[in-house]
């Protein structure tokens, strides 16, 4: 953390002191009260220190320095100082996606780690996110009220003291509280969660509405939202807004599972170059007696004040950054006099380093958190537990692969992961028609391999967490070319181009608009689809395999319910692993599989 960080803080403090001290009686019921949050977001499970860095700009420099930043041992020791600040009047809280799509250490155990670990770092509210539904209502409902994993048919799953309830044969469940005030259960009209909580902090009340986006439908698995409803978040924001002012708040925090970016190059750059996104539009519809939105959903870094003068901010991912909210709220008028946030990068001891390899010195007013003994323990607990696993070399590359993705939308990684799909649903195992196509969805690869040239079992689960299985079925020619069109119809834009396996290519025309309404896509060239040379004929069948989330219809691919001959398959992570072992090494794939025009 900054020395000017600190600064700001205590100038707060400062000011809150010297009004205290200058009134007596009556007049010290009306001092200003200082209300601390620290915001989290998007923690996905990450237990152990992520990969990758975060950029931040030395004191009196204009250029950034890279910093090593995340693990929970370090974000429990930045939660513990940024609380000191504020001693009593602190909160931490959470804006969803804090477990789903998690590192093996936590996923292994169905996250019931993260979930105690989270407790322990002090959260106390926390969203739902897309994520909280990917295993469904009753696992999440599992995650806020205890239980252990129910035991599967096979009884691989669900072992106590195995993989689940893994405390003296228990799991209590979350310390804090979920809140989703737009998940409606279509049965009783009622919420998942409670759609608010309000917390007295130094004798103000400060009210809390947590709620997830409303296309979660759309990027969820269908089966982990059955019988639930996803409203409106600006319409459902906007009408808890007289219930929390009846009762008496001074300040109204909306935590949302949804974001926006800036162009910033380092982290909390509070120019908020470029901020656009969802996020924008939801802020500037809202009742203005919101008065900060903590926001998730897309992996970003901002804290922007809008016109009207909301503070929105968001704290990156996997706990690489933590935001510092300060408040103070005079408690005679019931208002937010003053505002401000920094975030503040993560930064562990583990080191950032350059090209060759030569560990880069943090810059001046940067300092290393110093990791939390007790979360350490707990965490190591399930790092030995998960080793001989995540240990275990499954192959080797001949360089990097990863989500980068050309103009086109291809990456090498996602074509490394759909050439894999196609070899484990193309063998003898699968008749007399094995797969000829094979897709992923690129919100389904979640992590790099760049780390060096031998690839680890672990290093794998990083990359595909869901524990997805491949799903083999037919579709015509003239459905082919619908799955295509998916990825920019709607509200998707450009960001869910399919990684596709080799031998099938096609062409895009990016002059012609995306956000097409669904069914009437037309950014395929006709005639550009073919398979090993061979134009993809509209009548003919083929056979393709995908992951079973997008079998089913995630990520709006709808095209996929009507695929025919349907055949189960594999894990995800089984079969690229068994691609990887069945190589000496696995090259890095040209990006030349999907072309794009203009």
């Amino acid at each position: 953390m900054t020395q000017r960080i600190f600064f700001r803080i205590s100038q707060l403090a400062i000011a809150v002191s010297l009004a205290a001290c200058s009134s007596s009686g009556t007049d010290q019921l009306s001092a200003p009260v200082r209300v601390s949050l620290i915001g989290l977001n998007d923690f996905h499970g990450n237990l152990q220190p992520p990969p990758g860095t975060v950029p931040v700009r030395a004191e009196g420099k204009d250029d950034s320095s890279q910093v090593a930043a995340g693990g929970a041992a370090y974000l429990a020791s930045l939660v513990a100082s940024l609380k000191a600040q504020n001693p009593g009047n602190t909160l931490v809280v959470g804006a969803g996606d804090m477990i789903g799509g998690s590192p093996l250490v936590s996923s292994l155990f169905h996250d019931e780690p993260t979930i105690d670990v989270l407790g322990a770092i002090g959260l106390d509210l926390s969203s739902v996110g897309n994520h909280e539904f990917d295993k469904g209502r009753n696992e999440l409902l599992r995650m806020q009220h205890g239980g252990c994993y129910p035991r599967s048919a096979d009884g691989s799953r669900g072992v106590v003291g195995v993989d689940t309830c893994m405390t003296d044969g228990r799991f209590d469940g979350a310390k804090f509280q979920y809140l989703a005030a737009n998940v409606i259960d279509q049965k009783t009209g009622a919420t998942l969660f409670p759609a608010y909580h309000i917390k007295t902090v130094g004798g103000v009340k400060v009210g809390f509405i947590g709620l997830t986006l409303k296309d979660t439908p759309s990027v969820v698995t269908p089966a982990g939202v059955a019988g639930l409803r996803f409203n409106d978040e600006v319409a459902t924001i906007n009408a808890l807004i007289p219930t929390l002012k009846q009762q008496g708040t001074s300040a109204i925090v909306v935590l949302i599972h949804q974001g926006g970016a800036t162009t910033a190059t380092t982290i909390n750059d509070k120019t908020c170059p470029g901020f656009a996104g969802d996020i924008v539009d939801i802020a500037d519809r809202l009742d203005p007696a919101v008065d900060v939105i903590i926001s998730a959903h897309t992996h970003q870094e901002y804290v922007c004040f809008r016109p009207d003068g909301k503070l929105v901010t968001q704290a990156g991912f996997y706990g690489r950054i933590a935001t510092s909210i300060e408040l103070m709220i005079d408690p005679a008028s019931k208002k937010v006099i003053r505002k401000d946030a920094n975030n503040v990068a993560t930064i562990n001891d583990v080191g950032a380093r350059d090209a060759a390899g030569a560990l880069i010195p943090l810059p001046v007013g940067y300092a290393a958190q110093k990791s939390d003994r007790a979360t350490s323990a707990l965490i190591q607990r399930y790092v030995d537990l998960t080793a001989p696993i995540t240990s275990a070399v499954v192959g080797k590359i001949s360089g990097a692969l990863n989500r980068k993705t050309s103009s086109a939308g291809e990456s090498t990684l996602g074509n490394v992961v759909a050439d894999a799909f196609l070899a484990a649903s193309s063998d003898s195992t699968y008749g007399t028609k094995p797969a000829q196509i094979a897709f992923t969805n690129p919100g389904g690869v979640r992590a790099d391999l760049d780390g060096g040239l031998q690839i680890t079992f672990g290093q794998l689960y990083a990359v595909q967490p869901f524990g997805n299985n491949l799903v083999t079925m037919d579709i015509t020619g003239a459905q082919l070319r619908r799955l295509l069109e998916q990825q920019w119809e709607g509200k998707s834009g450009g960001g869910r181009v399919l990684p596709v396996s080799a031998g099938f290519t096609y062409s895009w025309d990016a002059s012609v608009p995306a956000g097409a309404a669904p069914g009437t896509g037309n950014r395929v060239v006709p005639g550009s689809m073919k398979l090993q040379g061979v134009p993809i004929d509209a009548a003919t069948t083929y056979r393709i395999t995908v992951n079973n989330f997008m079998a089913s219809g995630g990520d709006n691919f709808s095209v996929l319910n009507h695929g025919t001959h349907v055949q189960q398959g594999i894990s995800d992570v089984d079969a690229t692993s068994a691609y990887f072992k069945g190589r000496d090494m696995v090259t890095v794939p040209r990006l030349d599989r999907i072309t794009r025009l203009n």
